[in-house]
């Protein structure tokens, strides 16, 4: 599996939370990501996917 280059701040912006580093300019864009991130809301995530996320931020945290 590749190692993610992109911008850092664009994982922190999808997980809606500091992952990686310094958070506080999450208060002012809590948009996630991408042209439509503006106008979607956030809603609540189910049990699965609540964990399926936990898993992801380790995976992202192991590859950085």
């Amino acid at each position: 599996m590749a190692r993610y280059t992109g911008p850092k701040t664009k994982i922190s912006r999808i997980f809606g939370e500091p992952i990686l580093g310094n958070g506080k300019w999450l208060g002012k864009n809590s948009n996630p990501p991408g042209q439509h991130g503006a106008t979607r809301k956030r809603k609540s995530l189910g049990e699965y996917a609540l964990q399926l996320r936990e898993k992801q931020k380790q995976n992202t945290l192991t590859e950085c």
